[in-house]
């Protein structure tokens, strides 16, 4: 069986890790023209019961725990004046329940867990019919079982479901600031040392 993934975000990737692990012959199809064209968005939580049970599934978990960041388990939310209505801390000896890891860091530990060919760049999925995949730039390949790991606006969706995604109203902003502890200290000591920061 050939299993064709459409998407080499986070999803397909662990998809095709494990299915590697298993013998099952697995391609992941992206459209993007190299594993480096665009960055990869900020930090990610994990949690144990999803996907650090993926990564833990994909015999990946070790190499995780060495790239996460156990102190993103704490949360403060405060108003937009900077008044404090939250403030939640883990020990530092308390279980890895929802670490943060950069999401570029993760990407990279599963790219570089499948094998180099499984990875198709520069594909981007038009249709699909008849067990033949095509693409924009007009070539094909076959597959078994189509899997789609293409995100929020899903081109593969759109072969099972008239669903789409609708907008809830709300936008979600993140912001780094580098050396934040010299550069703006003021700033540094409302978020706290865990540096995960809420706000209504």
């Amino acid at each position: 069986m050939t299993v064709a993934i459409v998407g080499a975000g986070l999803g397909g990737l662990a998809l095709a890790r494990v299915l590697h692990m298993h013998g099952v012959d697995a391609v992941v199809y992206e459209r993007e023209p190299s594993r480096g064209a665009r960055a990869q968005g900020g930090m990610l939580d994990l949690h144990s019961g999803t996907g650090q049970r993926a990564l833990r599934e994909a015999g990946l978990i070790d190499q995780f725990h060495a790239i996460a960041r156990p102190e993103g388990q704490d949360l403060r939310l405060l108003e937009p004046d900077g008044t404090l209505l939250l403030q939640e801390e883990t020990p530092d000896d308390a279980p890895l329940e929802r670490p943060e890891v950069d999401r570029a860091e993760l990407r990279t530990l599963l790219l570089d867990s499948v094998p180099e060919c499984a990875v198709r760049w520069g594909h981007a999925f038009e249709h699909a019919e008849d067990g033949l995949l095509h693409f924009t730039d007009g070539s094909s390949a076959t597959y078994d079982l189509l899997v789609g790991a293409d995100g929020a606006n899903s081109r593969v969706r759109a072969l099972l479901t008239d669903a789409r995604p609708a907008r809830t109203g709300q936008s979600v902003v993140e912001l780094g600031i580098p050396d934040v502890d010299r550069t703006h200290p003021d700033l540094a000591a409302m978020v706290g040392a865990r540096q995960l920061l809420g706000a209504r």
